[in-house]
């Protein structure tokens, strides 16, 4: 002992630092580090189907995103416990550690779900590796897994294969008595933030069988759905209404919501129509994204449609205008959510949503009630909807927060899935679509009744008004008889005085004795549009030997009154040439304008008419072969014997208007000379302004078509020109209605 004693004594300095060096790394190497202390989860025959490692999980923060697997290989002695952090930050990157070992005795395949959890959405973006044994190391499929997942229509129902690889869901083969080390890369969301860094794992093989009943759930609410959808599309061909319309364009966004529901494990029945891709849109994956779309819209139009149906813009606009509020809040909210990177808590940003949603369905129970009380007994059905989804919105949301209220009823599968946060989401949108089907068809009755009711009510108004009509129009009928029978016996009397003045106009004509001797050709038209008219011409009597006067005048109208002025000038001639032939035509025109302004009271200015003619008066000497002439508007034309045609222009006047005649337009005096084989033709305006059809267009007669017919015809004599003249003018005119007295004189001296 003295001498070992003496011996470590002797031992030189640099020994023992060397023995204190190796004896430190055996101390160190003895004790564990974190990591390699971590106690792996055994999977044995008392695991559950669903079980997760809540106690020796281990984290290590990624704050650059940037780390690899073999990065995080060599840094396993900087993994914590979970429980170390505090909060999760949704910009970083997480990777989780955990260490599974199998006692079952055989190879067990495990699914791993970080993407869902009992309170809805957990991690949006994962990726999964396994470390065996032996070193091997694979990374598990998955959408956001480097391997491309494999499309549904890959996978070849008639081969039969246990490879992993083919499955859409992250799966690995647990060996038996091995242990393998599980690594997760994990990103958060600050929309949808992860609350814990537990993992969901399942067995494969006996889950199956619990996923059976699931997608029977999902495809029987979706089917149901479906359905009703179909059934409204096909009312509403027929029944085409607002309220209908609204109602089914929520009953599509109910089965869209439906099949996207990330129910258990994923969006199955979506995944049916689309196929996973790691794609995002804003900073969503697209399958959440598209998720959120869905359901914002369906909450929109299930709004819209409660709001359509109670008639909440006219009963109720306080309650209108909050629902327009929150609809407004939720687009904003869900823009936020989904296009932007916030840090909002969901203490402000998801819960304040839940609660104003819950506050809006119980305005619309109070709505609801309230329209029953009114009278519209439909309104009921929104009172059991809105009544008994209640429950299921609130267990819904609390579920979102953590508060599972039915967590304690017996372990079973029907309480599994009656457990799942949107199986709560999806049963009040199913039952309430039934019981808005039910509402809808109760409406559509109560209209239908209502139409019918209406229509049977006018139907016997009608009748009645019939039966009063038939006595009113019997009573008219007689009254009209009547009335016919007097208005005939009127028509009569009046059609015998037209009759008589036409024959007393006739004869105020000029006699043949004033026409005998004075002409050696001489032919006329005189057509009154009415039977009567306001057309004349006139000649001087045959009593005196010498010049004789030839006068036309076209008075204002047609008809009685224009035949009533053409009497009063007819008159007013006889006077002017009582005594003799000797007046001055241009001084006889303007006698005739004295003489009708006065007859008709017109020089005064209380006068209640304003009428008057047109007028050409010709001084004829044929001794000395001389036509002396003044003319107001209307013209005389002159056809030589050579065929030349010449219209003599008077002046733009008329006579007997109240207002007098400018001296500047006063009738003027002309003189011309003629040949016996001159012929003289006067015509009045309803000859040149009739209109007819001329190459399928309306367009007067006029002067240059007189023209042509006159030089053709100007050698025979006045009978047959004035016949031709006729028979073109009728052909003319053709259906068009007479709109003018027509008046002709042609003459050869």
């Amino acid at each position: 002992m003295t001498f070992t004693s003496n011996y470590l004594k002797a031992l030189p300095l640099r020994v023992w630092l060397c023995l204190l060096s190796i004896w430190l790394c055996v101390l160190f190497l003895s004790v564990p580090t974190q990591a390699m202390a971590q106690a792996p989860l055994e999977v044995g025959a008392n695991t559950t189907v669903f079980f997760a490692d809540t106690l020796n999980s281990l984290v290590w923060e990624d704050k650059s995103g940037k780390a690899s697997l073999e990065d995080v290989k060599g840094k396993l002695a900087a993994f914590k416990p979970a429980d170390a952090f505090q909060a999760i930050d949704p910009k970083s990157h997480y990777w989780v550690a955990q260490r599974l070992v199998n006692r079952l005795g055989e190879n067990r395949e495990i699914v791993v779900n970080a993407s869902i959890n009992k309170e809805g959405i957990h991690w949006l973006r994962y990726q999964h590796f396994v470390v065996y044994a032996n070193g091997q190391t694979k990374e598990l499929n998955g959408p956001y897994s480097s391997n491309i997942p494999v499309h549904m229509s890959d996978i070849d129902p008639s081969v039969f294969t246990m490879d992993t690889s083919l499955s859409r869901s992250p799966v690995f083969v647990l060996p038996r008595d091995s242990e393998v080390l599980l690594f997760s890369r994990l990103k958060s969301n600050s929309t949808y933030p992860a609350r814990n860094f537990t993992i969901q794992l399942y067995d494969r093989a006996s889950y199956l069988e619990l996923r059976k009943q699931g997608l029977y759930i999902e495809g029987l609410m979706a089917g149901l759905i479906l359905a009703l959808v179909l059934s409204s599309s096909y009312v509403l061909i027929f029944k085409r209404d607002v309220v209908s319309a609204i109602y089914n364009t929520w009953l599509v966004f109910c089965f869209l919501q439906i099949i996207t529901l990330p129910i258990q494990d994923g969006q199955r029945l979506f995944e049916l129509l689309f196929d996973q891709q790691p794609s995002t849109i804003g900073v969503m994956p697209s399958n959440v994204f598209w998720m959120n779309v869905i359901a914002y819209l369906q909450i929109v139009f299930f709004l819209g449609f409660g709001r359509a149906f109670l008639g909440t813009h006219r009963y109720f606009p306080r309650f209108h205008i909050w629902s327009s509020a929150f609809m407004v809040f939720e687009g904003i909210r869900f823009i936020v959510g989904n296009f932007f990177e916030h840090e909002i808590s969901p203490v402000y940003f998801r819960i304040p949503g839940n609660v104003f949603f819950m506050l809006i369905m119980l305005g619309t129970f109070y709505c609801a009630i309230n329209r029953v009380k009114q009278g519209l007994r439909t309104a009921k059905y929104s009172v059991v909807l809105s009544g008994s989804t209640l429950p299921f919105w609130g267990m819904h949301y609390l579920s979102l927060e953590g508060i599972h209220v039915l967590e304690d009823l017996p372990i079973n599968s029907f309480t599994l899935h009656l457990n799942d946060t949107y199986i709560l989401l999806a049963i009040p949108i199913l039952w309430a679509a039934f019981v808005s089907h039910f509402s809808i068809h109760a409406r559509t009755r109560r209209i239908e009744k209502k139409l019918s009711a209406t229509l049977i009510a006018q139907r016997e108004a009608a009748e009645n008004q019939t039966k009063l009509l038939e006595v009113t129009v019997e009573e008219r009928t007689r009254e009209l008889q009547h009335q016919h029978k007097s208005l005939n016996a009127a028509h009569k009397e009046v059609l015998a005085s037209v009759v008589y003045a036409s024959r007393l106009q006739r004869g105020q004509l000029p006699r043949t004795i004033r026409i005998e001797n004075r002409f050696s050709d001489f032919a006329t038209l005189w057509e009154p549009r009415d039977t009567i008219g306001g057309d004349l011409w006139w000649i001087s009597s045959s009593m005196r030997e010498g010049p004789f006067t030839l006068a036309v005048a076209d008075c204002t109208g047609h008809g009685v009154p224009g035949a009533m002025l053409s009497l009063l000038v007819s008159n007013s001639l006889e006077r002017i040439y009582a005594q003799g032939t000797a007046e001055n035509p241009a001084l006889a025109l303007m006698s005739l304008d004295h003489y009708v302004r006065h007859g008709l009271n017109q020089d005064r200015p209380d006068s209640e008419s304003n009428d008057g003619c047109d007028a050409l008066i010709l001084r004829i000497d044929k001794a000395q072969q001389i036509i002396e002439f003044a003319g107001a508007k209307v013209n005389l034309i002159q056809i030589t014997s050579k065929g030349d045609y010449i219209r003599h222009a008077v002046q733009r006047c008329s006579l007997g208007y109240m207002e007098k005649i400018d001296d500047a337009d006063k009738p003027v005096l002309q003189k011309i000379t003629y040949t016996s084989e001159d012929l003289f033709v006067i015509v009045t305006d309803g000859l040149t302004d009739q209109i007819g059809l001329h190459r399928n267009k309306r367009v007067a007669y006029g002067h240059r078509r007189l023209q042509l017919l006159l030089q053709k015809n100007h050698n025979e004599n006045a009978q047959d020109i004035a016949q031709r003249l006729r028979e073109d003018f009728e052909n003319w005119q053709g259906i068009e209605p007479r709109r003018d007295d027509v008046t002709v004189v042609m003459f050869k001296l």
